[in-house]
């Protein structure tokens, strides 16, 4: 049986460079190896000095001298050291956190008591500003690329809100300034330190119990973007939806500039925010300056009653990226062979676009031409409303897809600018010639 051998351990500094390993290193060079990391493992952590200063705590960079990488350091501010409740929230959000493994939430890597007997946890080095700090730099109101990039950060907020969600963790602090965008594209949703726990399939222990007769604050949050519910303390009352309402805020204020619920005082927004009384987002830029389809989302997740809301962050993200996309698919109608479409002389609003099967286009009794899978008709009954010019009948069992008018003008909203001031043009241009 072999003996085990204490670690060899030195007093001196781990060396500059980085360390490497010899495949043909001997018993000698090993030990130099294990004494290097062992040293390091004795140096406390050296600061580089504060990040970023919050209501609860500050956060400062620190180097790892084992690992030679920096890590973000969070610790309670000193006068709050003594704080009870405030010392439960940064442990539960440190807890709470470190089990959230999603590639949109920043990931905890330890929680400890340092050798002054104060509470800190260390996370992943975020670099990068803030969504407050990027929206400061976009031109108001948004161009159609920005919006678009905007919209991408707040997709990947939703997915981290779908997976926090799944595992029953509601966020209750979606705001601008806790979402993080990286230089290369990454987005995290930060400050978890006001989340509810509604599941036990999260280990988030209390590590400090509650004193006898000790209660929680009922309204935790940043009032000018949180739901009614919440905002009126009615902790129950919270769910999912009301973190989906809060995404609706945050497009909100990437649309206006301003948070829905500002007010001159704290109390101001909280009052604002239990009434959900905002003010509509084409007062704020101008009528017709955002999509009608992207405020009716807004207004939607952002609706007073939660069962008039996305009922979850999915079906959110869905509706975001179908106007990302340009919209829902249209809606399938089937005709059987024979079927007249659409008749000459008739007074119609809808054209339709052929998914599969023949039609064959008439004009009294003569034969104009036949149309296969992917052709449009009946298109001037919404560019210039009038009688039909002509007939449209199945050939074989079809399938086509119906456009409206009113859904005309939804995909011209979510056009570039100056591509819907075309089409409305050209559109207007038929009206004129009477054609």
């Amino acid at each position: 049986m072999k003996s085990e051998t204490p670690l060899p351990r030195a007093a001196s500094a781990p060396p500059d460079g980085p360390v490497t390993v010899s495949t043909g290193g001997s018993a000698t060079g090993t030990d130099d190896l294990l004494r290097s990391v062992a040293a390091a493992q004795d140096q406390p952590p050296e600061s580089s000095g504060p990040l970023a200063s919050g209501g609860m705590g500050v956060i400062d960079v620190i180097h790892d001298p084992v690992l030679r990488r920096r890590s973000a350091r969070k610790r309670v501010h000193p006068h709050l050291q003594d704080d009870t409740e405030t010392l439960r929230r940064f442990v539960r959000e440190a807890q709470v956190t470190g089990q959230l493994d999603h590639p949109n939430i920043v990931p905890v890597r330890q929680l400890a008591v340092d050798d002054q007997g104060q509470l800190y946890f260390t996370m992943k080095l975020v670099g990068g500003r803030t969504l407050s700090e990027i929206l400061r730099g976009l031109p108001h109101p948004l161009e159609h690329n920005d919006l678009f990039e905007v919209l991408d950060v707040v997709v990947k907020v939703c997915d981290a809100l779908a997976f926090a969600h799944s595992r029953g963790v509601i966020h209750c602090d979606i705001k601008p300034a806790n979402i993080m965008v990286g230089e290369f594209g990454e987005v995290y949703l930060m400050d978890w330190g006001v989340a509810i726990v509604r599941s036990e399939r999260l280990g988030a222990a209390e590590v400090l119990p509650r004193s006898e007769g000790e209660e929680s604050p009922t309204l935790a949050g940043t009032p000018t973007h949180m739901a009614p519910e919440q905002a009126r303390g009615h902790t129950d009352a919270i769910d999912e939806r009301s973190d989906v309402f809060a995404v609706g805020a945050l497009i909100y204020q990437a649309l206006t500039r301003r948070s829905p619920f500002y007010g001159d005082t704290f109390w101001a927004s909280v009052l604002r925010a239990q009434m959900g009384a905002y003010t509509p987002i084409d007062e704020m830029v101008g009528t017709g300056r955002v999509p009608r389809s992207l405020v009716a989302l807004v207004d939607r997740a952002m609706a007073h009653e939660q069962h008039e809301r996305f009922q979850d962050v999915r079906a959110l993200k869905e509706a975001i990226l179908q106007f990302v996309r340009g919209g829902a698919p249209f809606p399938s109608r089937p005709f059987r062979a024979g079927d007249a479409i659409v008749s000459e002389g008739e007074m119609g609003n809808k054209a339709y676009r052929i998914r599969s099967g023949t039609c064959v286009v008439t004009k009294g009794d003569t034969l104009i031409r036949r149309m296969e899978a992917g052709e449009v008709f009946g298109e001037m009954a919404i560019l210039s409303p009038g009688p039909r010019t002509a007939t449209v009948c199945a050939e074989t069992d079809v399938v086509c897809e119906v456009l409206t008018a009113e859904v005309f003008e939804r995909e011209l909203d979510a056009m570039k600018p100056w591509m819907s001031a075309f089409v409305r043009t050209l559109a207007d241009r038929f009206r004129e010639s009477g054609r």
